[in-house]
């Protein structure tokens, strides 16, 4: 089992394995206007957005479709966590300080990265348990009255955030965390760390290289974290400030000789160097990533570009990735993505809204 790395291009890098990659020259975003078009008179990959939009949101930056089938939204600058129906309803709300993810386990928990006040007055980095499973069932769908307990803290480092957040197979959880000094070579702010089902601290995962550089696990700015429904496997995607790949798509490996996650295609092997996912430096700004559990597509938000871009398993472009070219200008600057049940969710933070859209083949007639 191997990581993946998801990138897009309209011009063609060559990776020479053992040759380090270069950040410049035919590195550009990909324009979605390039995509294969449709003949005249099909629809079958076109996405079509459902309307009315969900709004009132003010700067949201993370979503959840939790396995109770509720939405979550983190809405940033309003300070609260909202949960919502699929209709788009609002349950219930939950006042917290710069929430930025979130991220459900099986007993549907709810683990939500945003900010503290430290006891000496810094804002600092924190990562929080909402405890719905042990809630009464009045309780259940009120944020409100649930208990909240403070998982984890940077009270150390008070530049630091947590931008993604995501549960894995065993309840186990992963979490982004980010910062301004990448300069330690013990304790770098861009790391990725792995917590117990206990919300104990295990380790930060050794699979990355923190810092400036072209290797095919170097992370510097991470900004949202996913793991495949039912997997150990994960994508991470991160900001394109100083390394070659927007998006690494990791899967664990588990040998008597090796426990851990690696890459799942490698740009030094031959045969994985024409896949789309790994060409490097395609991404302005990679800021979402979904997976559709029963496909294994896997959908990347580049924030900067306006765009989606959608992945086959085996990291193929399709053609039915959209932005602004071919979102009618709906979409301006996604922020989160969901998907379930053929709906993929866009979380917009400029407009405040969540946008929905379906395939044209699987829109009701």
């Amino acid at each position: 089992m191997r990581l993946t790395l998801l990138l897009i291009s309209r011009c063609t890098c060559a990776l020479v394995a053992g040759v380090a990659l270069g950040l410049s020259g035919c590195d550009t975003p990909m324009d979605l206007a390039t995509l294969p078009q449709q003949p005249a008179g099909t629809l079958d990959t076109a996405y079509v957005a459902i309307m009315p939009p969900f709004g009132g949101f003010n700067g949201p930056e993370g979503m959840l479709l939790g396995k109770d089938q509720l939405l979550y939204v983190a809405d940033t600058r309003a300070n609260r966590l909202v949960m919502l129906n699929r209709a788009g309803g609002v349950l219930s709300e939950r006042t917290m300080l710069h929430p930025v993810a979130v991220a459900q386990d099986s007993r549907l928990d709810l683990l939500v990265c945003g900010e503290m006040v430290a006891a000496n007055g810094d804002t600092v980095g924190a990562i929080f348990r909402l405890h719905l499973v042990s809630a009464s069932a009045d309780s259940a769908h009120r944020l409100d009255r649930v208990r909240i307990d403070t998982v984890w803290r940077e009270l150390a480092h008070p530049r630091r955030r947590f931008p993604g957040i995501t549960v894995l197979s065993d309840n186990s959880y992963l979490a982004a965390r980010d910062g301004s000094d990448n300069s330690s070579l013990i304790d770098p702010d861009g790391r990725v760390l792995l917590f117990d089902k206990n919300d104990t601290f295990i380790t930060p995962l050794p699979a990355f290289v923190t810092g400036s550089g072209t290797g095919i696990a170097n992370i510097n700015h991470p900004t949202s974290i996913t793991a495949f429904p039912n997997s150990m496997d994960f994508v991470l995607v991160q900001s394109s400030d100083g390394i070659a790949y927007g998006a690494l798509w990791m899967v664990y490996s588990s040998t008597s000789d090796f426990q851990g996650w690696l890459p799942r295609l490698d740009p030094a092997r031959a045969e994985d160097r024409s896949v789309d996912f790994i060409k490097p430096a395609r991404f302005a700004h990679a800021r979402a990533v979904a997976i559709d559990p029963s496909r294994r597509d896997v959908f990347v938000a580049d924030v900067n570009a306006d765009s989606i871009f959608k992945f086959t398993s085996r990291g193929v472009l399709r053609a039915e990735s959209f932005g602004r070219v071919r979102s009618a200008g709906l979409m301006r600057r996604p922020s989160a993505l969901a998907f379930f049940e053929k709906i993929l969710y866009v979380l917009d933070q400029e407009q405040g809204i969540i946008l929905r859209y379906r395939l044209s083949t699987d829109v009701p007639r």
